[in-house]
């Protein structure tokens, strides 16, 4: 008898060389492409044969049951509560070619002989695959979408921006801190010159003593305190500067006490980045409820500017809620 391993990964095999099939020449794909493998995966729980009085609707003018309930509900399943389509394609001749394509692929696998199926676990598993797609191709492709609350404490505001950034698969959370913190310097101190550079840039590469220096101050920006951060924050010690971290609100402790076991803690300012990018922006806009305001669309105008700049990943950029933008707008 077949191993049931051996089943699914050819269910999956086939999946993926369908799903790459349909990718344009530029690595774009359709998110029908998604909506048409999502909804006869879920199909394929009642039974591994879809005909077509169980994949059409309405005349097969429609995929039967396809929706952006049933989609949020697939998506859900599987962990993902993120707004993706509205209609998941409803309406589209093309998702309903690309679902009667994908059928045909799932009811031509070859399977081992006397292979047994468990088609709930072939369709969990293919949902799965391409809820793992949706992740990848859309919503790690798009503009960090937040709901930006200017009443909201600044630092409510950047802890929501980095928890939107920790939700997408490439977990980018570290290159959205770094330019946040960049974009606070570069608001704070504009005649000095604050680093930009790739988030990914080792401090050692540049001239400076640490993701960003200002006068004799090293500033080093992580979501991950390691070891060897400590020992850079030594170096820059020995070198006359004083070492700042500046890291999550929940990482600060772990950051301390690594300065503490090697007898830095008094040497070594940890910083929670949240309050610092925060507070300085409520400090710059004099505590004043519209100039804060004010205050929150310059730091994401300038963290989007930073990530246009340097980025080669466009989609770190931020969306600019409307009255972000018409702030701007009317500032000039």
């Amino acid at each position: 008898m077949a191993d049931q391993n051996v089943v699914q990964q050819r269910y999956l095999d086939a999946a993926a060389a369908w799903y790459e099939s349909n990718r344009s020449k530029n690595g774009a794909i359709n998110t029908n492409v998604m909506n048409a493998g999502l909804v006869v995966s879920q199909m394929l729980a009642d039974g591994l044969y879809i005909d077509d009085d169980k994949l059409y609707s309405n005349g097969k003018s429609q995929v039967r049951g396809l929706s952006g309930t049933t989609i949020a509900r697939i998506l859900a399943r599987h962990g993902e509560r993120r707004l993706f389509t509205r209609e998941g394609g409803r309406t589209s001749r093309g998702t309903v070619l690309l679902a009667a394509s994908f059928r045909d692929v799932v009811n031509g696998v070859d399977l081992p002989e006397g292979a047994e199926v468990d088609p709930k676990r072939v369709s969990y598993d293919l949902e799965k695959y391409f809820v793992g797609c949706v992740r990848s191709d859309y919503f790690d492709k798009q503009r960090i979408a937040v709901d930006i609350k200017a009443d909201k404490p600044v630092s409510f505001i950047v802890n929501d921006i980095l928890q939107a950034a920790s939700e997408r698969s490439d977990k980018p959370t570290g290159a959205v801190l770094q330019h946040l913190v960049g974009a606070k310097l570069e608001l704070r101190f504009p005649d000095e010159d604050i680093g930009l550079d790739q988030a990914n840039a080792a401090d050692l590469q540049t001239d400076r003593e640490g993701d960003f220096q200002v006068g004799t101050t090293a500033f080093h920006v992580t979501v991950a305190p390691m070891e060897k951060l400590v020992d850079r924050c030594i170096e820059n010690k020995k070198a006359g500067f004083r070492p700042v971290i500046l890291t999550l609100e929940g990482r600060m402790q772990a950051a301390k006490q690594m300065a503490e076991n090697v007898g830095m803690a008094d040497s070594i300012l940890v910083q929670s980045a949240e309050a610092f990018i925060g507070t300085n922006i409520e400090e710059i806009s004099i505590y004043d409820g519209d100039n804060i305001r004010e205050g929150v669309a310059r730091l994401i105008r300038k963290y989007n500017e930073r990530i246009e700049a340097v980025e080669v990943d466009k989609s770190l950029m931020i969306d600019e809620p409307r009255w972000l933008v018409k702030i701007l707008d009317n500032m000039g």
